[in-house]
């Protein structure tokens, strides 16, 4: 191991000028949420957070070891039959708490192992590709976020004894998330991380904390009902800070309660996927054992000496392993759903009929219509075997435990940034063209809000063509005027070098920089895309394991439980029965009947908004957010204007 000198790269510069920096570099945040921040309680004497602890109590004992044996020819299709069986009521788990069973469920089942991202990887990317074509929901993102995001960290991070806690949680079923973006470093801002994580060589622990509002980690998914998380925490040592580092962590017991100086607020409705939670956190002085920081690449000794273990240093390329794969199923997904889409929509267009000029005829023989299915087939279909290109080159890089070359990167930064492009394009393309049908539930429009999410979800693709204009000008400062000129497209060349002398001239000065990126913000783009369409010309392209795009999309149901969020530290699980459309238009109440774990009957009281039946939303609930227990809620009312305060039980009383 080589001894670190402590350096001065200290997170605490403004806002601005940081902001300024990532531009430059290209980082980014992933994020799929506002209130004012009221006091923390406390954590217990001698409470931790720490990944010894995967059971409330006690420590692990595991003597299992990480398997290296690669699994890459796997029966596909076997795994394809079994996988769409263990989660064929995916689309039924309409709120948080249900949709996070049935998650618990899948990764008990074992039919994905944590593992298998390194393993089997291809089968990894089918799972999500899987996924995709029942329907582009909430319960995909919240896969990811499990197998992709906080195992994967795992898998990517720890050191070769926390590898072994990989077992424990998969057996019991455990949920995790992953915690890197803040309130005020989204997708649009670049990797900015305020939150600490200090060493305590007195009591050989870190303290994590939220240092204020803009700090706190936000828009997490699975956030809500996730027990355990890896965090992204500034890592100081003796007052010298060391960059952003990952640290596994509990935030609820078993019980379902959460851990001391753990806040967390739902972040509300959305316009789609309802089914998964999104959560902002704060921590207040959390404790955490030295052995929570993820070792593979660096620790810190009982004597709060920072060491390095190998050739590669924490950076974003190491910590952001899992934002790249996540890139890369993002694009998959996109791709196969809009995919999906067309197919469904051109079955329904054989069979709708038309008056033409000389008599009936099917809509899909519009000329307009046969025009938008023939160039959105073209377009995805190539990006389809751009994407399976850039995962089997990805499937080498995780097999072997490597980090992706810069090169691959910028593959996959192109794969996210036009397979969204497309699947957002020809979506709307398609809509234009089929009238009412694209109104209709059931028919995969009403998932259209989910390919925005893809676009920004992983980093935002404006931050991702921010870094290949980034890439693209440190190669013109590698190559000099000549080598660029002669070294490709003239156009690209001719771009990146007017760009690069503007930037030049502004150096280090952050308002000249600011103001050049401001005033030629198109020709920054601009530069991207030829760089993506350089990248695109030179890639060959491949084909999926699975063959051709299977339709097996399945309508969601309309309504969801809003009181799901009492539910995650009950003991005793309430599972409802799905709510449809209603043919009802106009308000009115109906009883819908829910059954228990019992199997007993209870009455709820529903209403009919919108045309569907929806569960009644009681204001005055237990609210959006979780506060520690026994703390009272400030600032928040029921409908009656008195104050109501969080039992530990996760319930809400009156005063």
């Amino acid at each position: 191991m080589n001894r670190i000198v402590p350096t001065a790269t200290r997170l605490t510069a403004s806002a601005k000028a940081l902001r300024a920096q990532r531009v430059l570099t290209g980082s980014s945040a992933p994020s799929l949420h506002s209130t004012s921040l009221p006091l923390f309680r406390p954590p217990r004497q001698g409470a931790s957070h720490g990944f010894l602890s995967v059971s409330a109590h006690g420590t692990y004992v595991s003597t299992r070891t990480f398997s290296s044996a690669s699994t890459a020819t796997f029966d596909h299709a076997e795994f394809t039959s079994k996988f769409l069986a263990e989660v064929a009521d995916v689309t039924q788990a309409t709120d948080p708490y249900q949709s996070s069973q049935l998650l618990r469920s899948l990764i008990r089942s074992k039919l994905l192992k944590f593992t298998d991202m390194a393993d089997a990887p291809e089968k990894f990317f089918l799972a999500h590709r899987l996924l995709s074509t029942v329907g582009l929901g909430g319960f995909g993102v919240r896969f990811t976020v499990q197998f992709n995001l906080f195992a994967g960290s795992i898998v990517g991070l720890a050191g070769p004894e926390q590898l072994k806690m990989l077992d424990e949680i998969q057996d019991k079923g455990q949920l995790g998330c992953f915690l890197l973006t803040e309130m005020q470093a989204g997708v649009l801002s670049g990797l900015i991380v305020e939150t600490t994580a200090k060493y305590n060589k007195a009591t050989q622990t870190f303290t994590l904390h939220t240092p204020s509002d803009k700090a706190a980690k936000n828009w997490i998914s699975q956030g809500f009902t996730a027990e355990l998380g890896v965090v992204i925490a500034d890592l100081e040592v003796d007052g010298v800070s060391h960059g952003p580092h990952p640290f596994f962590l509990r935030l609820r017991d078993d019980g379902g309660n959460l851990m001391p100086g753990i806040r967390v607020e739902d972040m509300g409705t959305k316009t789609v996927a309802n089914d998964l939670d999104n959560a902002r956190v704060w921590f207040d002085n959390v404790s955490l054992p030295r052995n929570a920081l993820l070792n593979r690449f660096c620790e810190v000794s009982e004597e709060g000496i920072y060491t390095t273990k190998g050739e590669e240093k924490m950076r974003i390329e190491v910590i952001g392993q899992r934002l790249l794969t996540g890139r890369q199923c993002i694009a998959e997904a996109a791709l196969l759903s809009c995919r999906v889409l067309h197919m469904r929509t051109e079955s329904y267009a054989k069979t709708k009929v038309c008056n033409g000029i000389n008599g009936e005829t099917p809509l899909s023989t519009m000329p307009q219509v046969a025009a938008v299915l023939q160039q959105s087939y073209a377009a995805i279909d190539d990006m389809l075997g751009y994407v399976a290109a850039v995962e089997a080159e990805l499937s080498v890089c995780l097999r072997e435990g490597t980090i992706p070359s810069p090169e691959l990167v910028d593959k996959i930064s192109v794969a996210k940034i036009r397979a969204i492009e497309v699947s957002l394009q020809r979506a709307h393309a398609l809509r234009m063209e089929v009238g009412s049908y694209a109104l209709m539930h059931g028919t995969g429009f009403e998932l259209q809000d989910m390919l925005l999410c893809c676009k920004f979800a992983e980093g935002d693709s404006r931050i991702l063509q921010m870094k290949l204009m980034r890439d693209r000008l440190k190669k013109v400062k590698k190559d000099g005027v000549l080598g660029t000129l002669t070294g490709g497209n003239m156009k690209e060349a001719m771009a990146a070098l007017s760009l690069a002398k503007d930037l030049g001239a502004a150096g280090r000065d952050l308002p000249a920089v600011e103001r050049v990126l401001t005033e030629r913000w198109k020709d920054v783009y601009a530069l991207s895309e030829m760089v993506e369409a350089r990248i695109l010309r030179n890639t060959p392209r491949r084909a999926f394991i699975e063959g051709k795009v299977v339709d097996r999309f399945r309508p969601s149901a309309t309504g969801f439980d809003k009181g799901w969020k009492d539910k995650v530290a009950q003991g005793k699980p309430k599972i409802g029965i799905s709510v449809h459309p209603s043919p009802q238009a106009a308000l009115g109440a109906a009883e819908l009947r829910e059954l228990d774990c019992n199997g007993r009957t209870s009455k709820r009281r529903h209403t009919v908004e919108y045309g569907c039946l929806a569960t009644l939303h009681e204001t005055g609930g237990a609210g959006k957010g979780e506060q520690l227990r026994g703390r009272r809620q400030a600032g928040r009312q029921d409908g009656k204007g008195k104050q109501r305060e969080i039992r530990p039980g996760g319930g809400a009383a009156t005063e």
